[in-house]
């Protein structure tokens, strides 16, 4: 099953964004829903300081993982935790990830996620249609049976010889 979303206008100017709405839940300290953006240039998933503190994230607790990254043309220091997350389209789409929240609050940013390759694109097929103002998420499983099956004998495994290649041999 796939789930189709239009691009949003987010941020001033407004540009349109592939943004979903995600619940985010951390233990038991509570659950928040936001917009995250899909960002297939993003290593990792984080959210800003405000997503933390709306489900009871410690930030520096004893044990803490620490760490920085570099958004936004800065770099900035996160911490680590392991969160469930859910696209609220479809409660069954949900899963836990480990994903960073950035520990300053001055982190500006026209949503208050970001779902990158560890933690959403490494759980899910996404494909985008600027042209039409679309993009589809569905599971692996779903998209290599509806449009890659016959590229590979085993999707683990290498390309099949029938995949013919274009350009310069």
């Amino acid at each position: 099953m796939h789930h189709l979303f239009p691009y949003r206008e987010e941020g001033s100017p407004p540009i349109p964004r592939p943004t979903v709405d995600v619940k985010l839940q951390h233990g038991d300290t509570g659950d928040w829903t936001l917009r995250a953006l899909i960002d297939t240039g993003a290593p990792i998933t984080f959210f800003d300081r405000g997503a933390a503190d709306a489900v009871g994230v410690r930030i520096g607790h004893a044990g803490a993982e620490k760490g920085t990254i570099r958004i936004f043309g800065g770099t900035w220091r996160v911490q680590f935790e392991m969160v469930d997350l859910t696209l609220m389209v479809d409660e069954e789409l949900s899963w836990p990830a480990r994903v960073a929240f950035v520990i300053d609050p001055d982190l500006q940013m026209p949503f208050q996620g970001v779902l990158g390759t560890e933690g959403f694109l490494d759980k899910f097929a996404v494909t985008f249609n600027r042209y039409y103002d679309y993009f589809i998420v569905e599971r692996p499983d779903d998209f290599h049976e509806r449009r890659g099956k016959h590229l590979t004998r085993d999707a683990t495994g290498a390309a099949d010889e029938n995949w013919k290649t274009h350009g310069s041999s």
